[in-house]
């Protein structure tokens, strides 16, 4: 190793030699920490002697030499050839009788004749002991050596000691002896500067810049300390060959993270090589996890504060340490290599008891309880519960389930322990459901004992509903009313909910899966008995009460559902969206999954493809289709749907393809066979489309699920027939929904309006088509308006009225752009219909005529046009709808039109809302 930084210290100990024949003995200690280069500059002054013609005699301190007398002394004169005589001299006067192992120093003849031997191996020659690691070399030896040297007190000799003093209580020989002579040197070496390390790395040949734009971070990683500097260079050695030349940027990532298997194994070794005690002190801070006080360690060690203070002093000045925590992670890997399992252990479980009795936060005790493997202690169970909450809180659903699970094992209440179980449940759901599988039969041996509280066992019922299991969540809420626990009004609430995710997941009777018998019948037929009305109000309180890290995730998500088949679709978005930040915050996967998948069916009842397939991919995304259960039907519905209406049919049908097979026919998976439905439908094949049809209509039929607003089968089953030219059956279909119909369901009032208008005669059939245009302007759903524009349009034009075509056939093509539906608008744009309107002196007129609007009137003219219901520009206006209604009656006599249809198009490139 080339010694940087070094050279002065080098070239007094050249100096020393070179004059000791004139003045005689000449005695120099070294000083510094480890791994400073203490024996680099001894090795190299040793090289420089020999090389000189001098005799250099040389022996390290060693721990395995601290318990026998003499050991060292005998290493300094076995390190060169001497004459057979003198070596049995020197066996003869060194070897202690048997049983003297700890003897004290030689006789005063016995030095003397050491000293004459000493004298006759260099037959004149300078003479050179080198005498490493001094604070480890036997109290004997080091005392015959000193004798030594005071006999040869005009004889040309250099001694050199190097030593690393890093507890005070151990006594400074060498200084003592030699402080007041003349002829004593200190030399105490420092850890390379920044220019040192600079230095250092240009002579790799890494070039200028380089070597400056790595010195900090080498700095940092090592302290300065040569030896570290070699073995981390070692490790990053490849990535400075591969790097493009003159690439430095291309090492930044260096600065926060270097590491390697030669660095960790170098400060391993030293970290046992060194004192015993500072091996001690770097474990007991790396079992820590943090910087700590002094007091601390010591009390974790059974140690004297003082020695700890030494240490870590000692291991700051090495490097491995900067302000006061370890300058690599690889350092304190290094530090707790070796531990047996047993005592690691151990050393953890004293480190949380102190930690917990100093009244530490519960993550940090935590930690230390997961490493340990708990402690079957009270307070042990409440620290990992609480450190779970910290952690679920800062976004670690991962490391919360990691405390739980040790909290669980450590806990010995059995109720406890059953809570405990029922929370890690939850947790573990949150980001991947099938994880909680393997607690679902502890969960259920617990409902059984009785030691399972009613919240739990509603979740563990929508755990087992989620995977398929109906009967089983049924058998878990028929326990908790057979227990007639008393409920306060969220948990009703949640119980409601629970009965009727069961009641969406169980097979429907007549199926291979369905067991008419089971208990999932009789929560379904309980289900069926309780209000709509109460539902919906049970959703909406679970809502207002929702907080993501404690709230039963399925019910959350029947709650979502709950308020979307409703029809509530603001309501459901609202909340959406209002949970959805939370649930990035904590990664609770699972959630963001369910939350994109509402947020997808709202897409979809709104026309909004773009939207629903955004939303309905990254349900899929998040959260692959093994974890979804028996839900997998919506967010698959809601990307078939997306994908066949925006004309991706290649992609739909790899979806459809790539299914999981239908294990379980409940009502979830009818909404992808009514997307499944669709898909065949746009693609010409309305036989296939009419089986799923009416298999949807016949597994639906009978049952409250029946309405249109959970799957609108009658309308695409209507549609099928009119396509196979059975126009008698489509018909009576689509009759049959309008009785059945709600009069506030606009959606699919307009939508029935708007296929049946298929099998009327013109001028019947352009007059229904403007009643359901009419209608579906107030649905709020983009994709149907811009299909009954579309059809009204074609109506128009085959009654003659042209003007009347080219306004509508506008607004459909704008519609059907704004939503996403590119195969709509290119079949709109193919028909003949004209194209947009540019910059023309009809448009310069029409744009002079919008400026008799005020800006207001403008921005909801404009929003108006583009197919806004009155409800939807309130909200996206922050203005009341009756505001609403007064701009535009404004508007229509300003502009001299009787309604929102007869808006002209252009008004949206003038007055949208952003400008």
């Amino acid at each position: 190793m080339v010694v940087i930084e070094k050279f002065v210290e080098l070239q007094s100990l050249k100096r020393m030699l070179n004059e000791c024949a004139v003045k005689g003995r000449t005695v120099a200690l070294v000083t510094g920490s480890g791994g400073v280069g203490k024996t680099t500059l001894l090795s190299n002054f040793s090289g420089y002697a020999e090389s000189a013609g001098a005799l250099v005699l040389s022996a390290a301190g060693a721990h395995s030499g601290q318990d026998r007398s003499l050991g060292m002394l005998l290493r300094l004169f076995r390190s060169v050839d001497l004459e057979a005589g003198q070596e049995a001299r020197i066996e003869r006067l060194l070897t202690l009788p048997e049983g003297n192992s700890q003897g004290s120093s030689p006789s005063a003849c016995a030095v003397d004749e050491l000293t004459e031997i000493l004298l006759e191996a260099a037959d004149g020659r300078p003479l050179v002991l080198a005498v490493d690691d001094t604070q480890y070399a036997d109290p004997a030896s080091l005392h015959a050596l000193l004798l030594i040297l005071r006999r040869l007190a005009s004889s040309p000799v250099v001694a050199v000691f190097t030593e690393w003093r890093i507890f005070s209580s151990k006594p400074p020989l060498v200084l003592a002896e030699f402080i007041n002579q003349p002829y004593f040197h200190l030399l105490n070496l420092q850890p390379l500067s920044l220019d040192g390390v600079t230095g250092w790395l240009r002579r790799r040949r890494l070039g200028e810049a380089t070597a400056e734009f790595l010195a900090p971070s080498f700095l940092a990683a090592t302290g300065g300390s040569p030896l570290f500097l070699q073995v981390l260079f070692q490790d990053q050695r490849r990535a400075f060959h591969e790097r493009e030349p003159g690439d430095v940027d291309s090492l930044s990532a260096m600065d926060a993270a270097l590491k390697g298997t030669h660095f960790k194994v170098a400060v391993e070794a030293c970290l046992h090589r060194w004192d015993p005690q500072l091996l001690d002190v770097a474990r007991g801070l790396a079992v820590l996890g943090a910087p700590a006080s002094a007091d601390v360690l010591a009390r974790l060690l059974n140690s004297e504060q003082r020695t700890v203070v030494e240490a870590l002093d000692a291991l700051a000045a090495t490097g491995l340490l900067r302000s006061g925590w370890f300058s690599h992670q690889a350092a304190r890997a290094a530090a707790l290599s070796g531990l047996d399992g047993e005592t690691l252990t151990a050393l953890y479980e004293r480190s949380a008891l102190l930690l917990h009795s100093d009244g530490a936060v519960p993550s940090e005790v935590a930690e230390r309880l997961v490493a340990a493997g708990g402690i079957a202690e009270d307070w042990s169970v409440d620290v990992l519960r609480n450190a779970a909450w910290q952690a679920l809180r800062e976004g670690n659903p991962g490391r919360a389930a990691e405390f739980l699970e040790v909290g669980h094992q450590a806990c010995s209440d059995v109720r406890e322990r059953a809570e405990v179980l029922g929370v890690l449940a939850r947790v573990l759901w949150l980001t991947k459901p099938t994880a909680v599988t393997s607690l679902l039969e502890p969960l259920c041996r617990s409902l059984q004992q009785g030691n399972l509280s009613v919240r739990d066992s509603v979740a563990l019922s929508t755990f087992l509903a989620w995977q398929g299991r109906a009967d089983e969540a049924a058998l878990v809420l028929g326990q908790v009313d057979t227990r007639g626990d008393t409920c306060d009004l969220a948990g009703e609430a949640e119980l409601a909910l629970a009965r009727q995710w069961i009641r969406w997941v169980v097979p429907f009777k007549g199926t291979d899966a369905a067991d008419e018998a089971s208990p999932a019948y009789r929560v379904e037929e309980a289900a069926e008995r309780a209000s709509w009305s109460d539902l919906v109000r049970s959703a909406e309180q679970v809502l207002q009460c929702c907080r993501i890290a404690d709230a039963l995730p399925v019910v959350v998500l029947s709650a979502l559902l709950v308020l979307a088949f409703d029809d509530k679709l603001d309501e459901a978005q609202r909340w959406c969206e209002t949970l959805g930040p939370e649930a990035e915050a904590l990664q609770a996967v699972a959630w963001v999954a369910m939350l994109a998948t509402v947020q997808g069916l709202v897409a979809v009842r709104r026309g909004d493809l773009i939207d629903a397939e955004r939303h309905s991919r990254r349900a899929l995304t998040v959260m692959p289709q093994h974890n979804w259960g028996a839900a997998l039907g919506l967010p698959l519905s809601g990307l078939v749907h997306a994908t066949t209406a925006m004309g991706r049919t290649d992609e739909a049908e790899t979806l459809i393809k790539e299914a999981l097979p239908e294990a379980r026919r409940n009502p979830f998976w009818l909404h992808f066979l009514h997307a499944r439905g669709r898909f065949y439908l746009e693609n010409n094949r309305p036989y296939a489309a009419l089986v799923d049809f009416q298999t949807c209509g016949r597994l639906l039929g009978g049952t409250p699920l029946g309405h249109a607003n959970f799957v609108s089968w009658r309308c695409d089953l209507a549609e099928a027939w009119l396509r196979l030219d059975d126009a008698r059956s489509g018909k009576a279909l689509l009759e049959e929904q309008l009785t059945r119909v709600n009069a506030d369901d606009k959606r699919v009032r307009g939508r029935t309006l708007r296929i049946m208008a298929a099998t009327l005669k013109q001028p019947a059939r352009a007059s229904m088509l403007r009643e359901a245009v009419k209608v579906l302007l107030d649905s709020g759903d983009r994709l149907e308006l811009a299909l009954a524009l579309a059809d009204s349009s074609e109506a128009e034009l085959e009654c003659g009225r042209f003007a009347e075509f080219r306004l509508i056939s506008h607004q459909a093509k704008r519609m059907a752009k704004m939503c996403g539906a590119e195969p709509l608008y290119w079949r709109l744009q193919n028909s003949g219909s004209v194209e947009e309107p540019g910059e023309t002196p009809a448009l310069r007129k029409t744009i002079h005529r919008f400026a008799l609007l005020s800006d207001a009137e403008r921005k909801v003219a404009a929003l108006a046009a583009q197919g806004r219901s009155n409800r939807e520009i309130s909200q996206t206006l922050f203005i009341t709808v009756s505001t609403v209604e007064q701009h535009l009656t404004k508007t229509y006599r300003k502009l001299g039109v009787s309604s929102r249809f007869g808006l002209p198009v252009e008004l949206g490139l003038v007055g949208s809302a952003d400008h």
